[in-house]
Protein backbone atom coordinates (compact mmCIF):
# COMPACT_ATOMS: atom_id res chain seq x y z
CA UNK A 1 0.00 0.00 0.00
CA UNK A 2 1.32 3.49 -1.12
CA UNK A 3 2.12 6.23 1.61
CA UNK A 4 -1.15 8.24 -0.81
CA UNK A 5 -3.09 4.90 -0.24
CA UNK A 6 -2.31 4.95 3.82
CA UNK A 7 -3.12 8.60 4.09
CA UNK A 8 -6.68 8.17 2.14
CA UNK A 9 -7.34 5.04 4.07
CA UNK A 10 -6.67 6.67 7.50
CA UNK A 11 -8.77 10.18 6.49
CA UNK A 12 -12.13 7.52 5.74
CA UNK A 13 -11.31 5.85 9.66
CA UNK A 14 -11.09 9.18 11.05
CA UNK A 15 -14.14 10.93 9.02
CA UNK A 16 -16.26 7.73 10.32
CA UNK A 17 -15.15 7.64 13.85
CA UNK A 18 -16.38 11.11 14.00
CA UNK A 19 -19.60 10.45 12.19
CA UNK A 20 -19.88 8.07 15.47
CA UNK A 21 -18.72 10.41 17.81
CA UNK A 22 -21.10 13.35 16.95
CA UNK A 23 -23.99 10.50 16.93
CA UNK A 24 -23.17 9.21 20.33
CA UNK A 25 -22.68 12.66 21.62
CA UNK A 26 -26.38 13.58 20.22
CA UNK A 27 -27.41 10.28 21.55
CA UNK A 28 -25.93 11.56 24.89
CA UNK A 29 -28.24 14.82 24.71
CA UNK A 30 -31.55 13.00 24.08
CA UNK A 31 -32.95 13.21 27.07
CA UNK A 32 -32.16 17.00 27.49
CA UNK A 33 -33.60 17.75 24.36
CA UNK A 34 -36.55 16.16 25.74
CA UNK A 35 -37.20 17.76 28.96
CA UNK A 36 -36.60 21.13 26.91
CA UNK A 37 -39.72 20.03 24.33
CA UNK A 38 -43.36 21.38 24.66
CA UNK A 39 -45.86 18.83 25.19
CA UNK A 40 -47.41 19.38 21.58
CA UNK A 41 -43.44 18.36 20.09
CA UNK A 42 -43.19 15.53 22.37
CA UNK A 43 -46.75 14.29 20.98
CA UNK A 44 -45.68 15.16 17.27
CA UNK A 45 -42.72 13.29 17.81
CA UNK A 46 -44.04 10.23 19.30
CA UNK A 47 -46.80 10.48 16.05
CA UNK A 48 -43.74 10.04 14.01
CA UNK A 49 -42.31 6.86 15.53
CA UNK A 50 -45.34 5.15 14.03
CA UNK A 51 -48.38 6.56 12.97
CA UNK A 52 -50.50 3.27 12.48
CA UNK A 53 -50.24 3.18 16.56
CA UNK A 54 -52.20 6.51 16.92
CA UNK A 55 -53.16 9.19 19.14
CA UNK A 56 -53.43 6.95 22.58
CA UNK A 57 -49.98 6.37 21.61
CA UNK A 58 -48.74 9.54 21.80
CA UNK A 59 -51.11 10.56 24.86
CA UNK A 60 -49.53 7.84 26.44
CA UNK A 61 -45.85 8.84 26.87
CA UNK A 62 -45.67 12.66 26.06
CA UNK A 63 -45.53 12.79 30.36
CA UNK A 64 -42.98 9.90 30.46
CA UNK A 65 -39.12 10.43 31.32
CA UNK A 66 -37.04 9.85 27.51
CA UNK A 67 -35.02 6.73 29.57
CA UNK A 68 -38.45 5.48 30.67
CA UNK A 69 -39.62 5.10 26.77
CA UNK A 70 -39.24 1.65 25.89
CA UNK A 71 -35.92 1.36 23.67
CA UNK A 72 -38.12 -0.07 20.66
CA UNK A 73 -40.08 3.60 20.72
CA UNK A 74 -37.13 6.02 21.25
CA UNK A 75 -34.94 4.36 18.45
CA UNK A 76 -37.76 5.03 15.80
CA UNK A 77 -37.64 8.73 17.05
CA UNK A 78 -35.25 11.59 15.60
CA UNK A 79 -34.90 14.55 18.24
CA UNK A 80 -32.54 16.44 16.20
CA UNK A 81 -35.32 18.33 14.69
CA UNK A 82 -36.33 19.48 18.34
CA UNK A 83 -32.90 20.29 19.67
CA UNK A 84 -33.25 23.84 20.59
CA UNK A 85 -29.62 26.08 18.58
CA UNK A 86 -29.46 28.64 21.01
CA UNK A 87 -29.14 25.73 24.16
CA UNK A 88 -27.42 25.85 27.09
CA UNK A 89 -24.38 23.48 26.52
CA UNK A 90 -23.95 22.31 30.21
CA UNK A 91 -21.93 19.27 31.30
CA UNK A 92 -23.44 15.79 32.61
CA UNK A 93 -22.37 17.02 35.80
CA UNK A 94 -24.05 20.72 35.47
CA UNK A 95 -27.16 19.01 34.08
CA UNK A 96 -28.04 17.38 36.94
CA UNK A 97 -26.83 19.57 39.06
CA UNK A 98 -29.70 22.13 37.35
CA UNK A 99 -32.04 19.56 37.03
CA UNK A 100 -32.00 18.70 40.83
CA UNK A 101 -32.67 22.53 41.42
CA UNK A 102 -35.16 22.78 39.28
CA UNK A 103 -36.86 19.59 40.44
CA UNK A 104 -36.99 21.03 44.20
CA UNK A 105 -37.98 24.47 43.34
CA UNK A 106 -41.23 22.29 41.72
CA UNK A 107 -41.64 20.59 44.38
CA UNK A 108 -41.12 23.22 46.96
CA UNK A 109 -43.88 25.68 44.96
CA UNK A 110 -46.31 22.61 45.25
CA UNK A 111 -45.83 22.78 49.50
CA UNK A 112 -45.54 26.95 49.84
CA UNK A 113 -48.05 29.50 47.56
CA UNK A 114 -45.69 32.12 48.79
CA UNK A 115 -42.74 30.40 47.90
CA UNK A 116 -44.17 29.60 44.29
CA UNK A 117 -45.19 33.20 44.03
CA UNK A 118 -41.49 34.46 44.56
CA UNK A 119 -40.52 32.74 41.84
CA UNK A 120 -43.33 32.96 39.43
CA UNK A 121 -42.00 36.61 40.00
CA UNK A 122 -38.56 35.80 39.16
CA UNK A 123 -39.59 34.13 35.62
CA UNK A 124 -41.90 37.02 35.07
CA UNK A 125 -39.04 39.34 35.53
CA UNK A 126 -37.15 37.12 32.89
CA UNK A 127 -40.15 37.50 30.78
CA UNK A 128 -40.51 33.91 30.82
CA UNK A 129 -44.52 32.60 30.93
CA UNK A 130 -45.62 29.87 32.71
CA UNK A 131 -47.55 27.88 30.44
CA UNK A 132 -49.82 25.99 33.08
CA UNK A 133 -52.01 24.44 30.81
CA UNK A 134 -48.36 21.53 30.12
CA UNK A 135 -47.94 18.62 32.35
CA UNK A 136 -44.59 20.20 34.64
CA UNK A 137 -45.39 23.93 33.78
CA UNK A 138 -42.78 25.09 36.22
CA UNK A 139 -40.34 22.71 35.88
CA UNK A 140 -40.51 23.87 31.79
CA UNK A 141 -40.35 27.53 32.90
CA UNK A 142 -37.25 27.44 34.98
CA UNK A 143 -35.45 25.49 32.34
CA UNK A 144 -35.03 28.26 30.29
CA UNK A 145 -32.99 30.08 32.52
CA UNK A 146 -29.25 29.42 32.44
CA UNK A 147 -27.80 26.61 34.78
CA UNK A 148 -25.87 29.82 36.84
CA UNK A 149 -29.95 31.94 36.98
CA UNK A 150 -31.54 28.73 38.31
CA UNK A 151 -28.67 28.19 41.14
CA UNK A 152 -29.15 32.04 41.54
CA UNK A 153 -32.80 31.47 42.10
CA UNK A 154 -32.76 28.68 44.06
CA UNK A 155 -30.71 30.38 46.98
CA UNK A 156 -32.48 33.38 46.89
CA UNK A 157 -35.82 31.57 47.07
CA UNK A 158 -34.77 29.75 49.89
CA UNK A 159 -33.29 32.99 51.40
CA UNK A 160 -37.11 34.03 51.03
CA UNK A 161 -38.74 31.16 52.18
CA UNK A 162 -36.53 31.08 55.45
CA UNK A 163 -37.21 35.11 56.06
CA UNK A 164 -40.77 34.14 55.81
CA UNK A 165 -40.40 31.40 58.31
CA UNK A 166 -39.25 33.50 60.41
CA UNK A 167 -42.13 36.25 60.59
CA UNK A 168 -44.20 36.43 63.36
CA UNK A 169 -47.72 37.47 62.93
CA UNK A 170 -48.36 40.59 65.55
CA UNK A 171 -50.87 39.74 68.20
CA UNK A 172 -53.95 41.32 68.76
CA UNK A 173 -53.15 43.32 71.37
CA UNK A 174 -50.29 44.59 69.56
CA UNK A 175 -52.29 45.80 66.00
CA UNK A 176 -54.68 47.41 68.95
CA UNK A 177 -51.42 49.05 70.21
CA UNK A 178 -50.57 50.10 66.65
CA UNK A 179 -54.00 52.12 65.96
CA UNK A 180 -54.26 53.77 69.32
CA UNK A 181 -50.55 55.38 68.32
CA UNK A 182 -51.65 56.34 65.23
CA UNK A 183 -54.25 57.71 66.44
CA UNK A 184 -52.29 59.73 68.70
CA UNK A 185 -50.13 60.61 66.49
CA UNK A 186 -52.55 62.20 64.14
CA UNK A 187 -54.55 63.95 67.06
CA UNK A 188 -51.05 65.72 67.67
CA UNK A 189 -50.40 66.42 64.09
CA UNK A 190 -53.90 68.39 63.81
CA UNK A 191 -53.00 70.36 66.79
CA UNK A 192 -49.36 71.46 65.71
CA UNK A 193 -50.79 72.28 62.26
CA UNK A 194 -54.50 73.68 62.92
CA UNK A 195 -54.97 74.64 59.31
CA UNK A 196 -53.52 72.06 57.18
CA UNK A 197 -56.54 69.75 55.69
CA UNK A 198 -56.48 66.08 55.61
CA UNK A 199 -59.32 65.49 53.04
Amino acid sequence: MTKFEHHTLYKKILQEETRRAQRLMFEYNEEEIWNTMSDPEKSQALMSADDDMGPDFADEFVDTPWLKIPDVVTNRIDLRAYAKQDAEKLSRQDFKSKDMDMRGMSYQSKEDDAYKRFIEAYLKKQNIQIDYSQARPLYKALNQLSKDQVRDLFFKAHEFRASMSKFVPPTPEEEADSVRNMANIINQDRIDNPGFSRD
